[in-house]
């Protein structure tokens, strides 16, 4: 009223006060217009009465249910150095036969290669004159028999096998190569070996690893680490075996903390059946730790990627339903955990999905 009556003093300024004062109001009320309230409606997906009667479509209610934890983690395989040998010479020669090559699966014992040694050949001599005088002489042939014996060890130190040692004795007879045998069975990785090759005592030639079982080093982050201990099972999974699962155990969780990725290199040791795991191979583990959680756990088939992001169809009505983007976790066997973006007593569509986007695509060009 006060303001009116000041007002009322200067007449020639009301109208485009009230003209003011109209525009300003008019701006408000552009604000609460129906484009706002029906920003919701925009997502709503509505399907037909026959996709519902057909069955097309099935909603499942989630429920929270007990799931065993675990932690995933991602690395490579590795062979055990304890499963690694070399084959190397131990007195110079030439090489008369190489029997292996890279990538053969080789036995304990096997004969990789052949050696041509005239050091091998005079111990083998001296062997062969001390054991027939041993065996000869009428009388005390003791110290024959420790000559024998001296020279049957230095036949061992420049590297025959018992193999060969058992053949002498039989035959009495002199090897003419001396047989380069592997120390275990396994796969041939490295062959430095070739005909004709002259080499020194103490050259390597061959390079063995038996992958029967294998280390498979994975990194866990910091975050995880309170969850891990040593001797928690594990199932390994592959690209290459989808279908298979290798069972392994954690052995170590030693070492330092990597400043880039924050993650710390565990070591799982793993069964390799069928030798199917290789070196350097990409494998996903997950390390069972004990403890139970409730987690909303639902079927693979009911999350549909749309852009980057994963998402699920929320049912509002029986034939209303609502995109809804979440984060989710695969199980395997074709089930996943939803982290964020429902909650528990929700209807989601299990079966269907397919046709619910295609439904809501429609809906957007009919809009556009």
């Amino acid at each position: 009223m006060t303001l009116m009556r000041s007002l009322s003093r200067f007449p020639q300024y009301l109208p485009p006060l009230l003209a003011l004062s109209l525009l300003i109001a008019g701006c408000g009320s552009e604000k609460s217009t129906p484009e706002a309230e029906s920003a919701a409606a925009d997502s709503l997906i509505h399907l037909p009465a026959a996709s519902l009667v057909s069955g097309e479509v099935q909603v499942e209610a989630l429920r929270a249910q007990p799931l065993a934890d675990t932690v995933i983690v991602n690395g490579q395989i590795q062979p055990k150095p304890l499963n690694l040998a070399h084959v190397s010479t131990r007195v110079s020669g030439t090489i008369q036969g190489v029997r292996a090559v890279i990538g053969d699966h080789v036995s304990k014992g096997q004969i990789l290669a052949t050696l041509y040694s005239p050091e091998f050949s005079a111990a083998e001599g001296d062997y062969l004159l001390a054991h027939e005088r041993a065996e000869s002489v009428s009388g005390d042939a003791s110290e024959f028999m420790k000559v024998a014996q001296s020279a049957r060890q230095r036949l061992e130190l420049l590297g025959a096998g018992a193999e060969d040692l058992n053949r002498l004795d039989r035959t009495h007879e002199a090897i003419p190569y001396l047989p380069l045998r592997s120390p275990i069975s396994g796969v041939v990785t490295e062959v430095e070996a070739g005909i004709g090759r002259q080499v020194p005592g103490g050259t390597d030639l061959f390079g063995i690893v038996n992958l029967r079982e294998v280390w498979a080093v994975v990194d866990a982050y910091e975050r995880d680490l309170g969850r891990l201990h040593v001797g928690q099972p594990a199932v390994l999974s592959t690209t290459a075996f989808p279908s298979l699962g290798f069972r392994g155990r954690v052995v170590s969780l030693e070492g330092t903390i990597k400043e880039t990725t924050r993650t710390l290199d565990v070591r799982l040791e793993v069964g390799n059946p069928g030798l199917k795991l290789r070196p350097g191979m990409f494998v996903s583990a997950r390390i069972a730790t004990g403890a139970t959680r409730n987690a909303l756990v639902i079927d693979e088939a009911a999350i549909q990627s749309q852009g980057d992001s994963k998402v699920v169809y929320v049912a509002l009505t029986d034939s209303t339903f609502v995109v809804r983007p979440v984060e989710v976790r695969s199980l395997g066997g074709n089930r996943a955990e939803i982290l964020t973006g429902v909650r528990a007593g929700e209807r989601v569509a299990t079966r269907g999905g397919f046709l619910l986007k295609s439904q809501a695509s429609k809906s957007q060009l009919g809009e556009e």
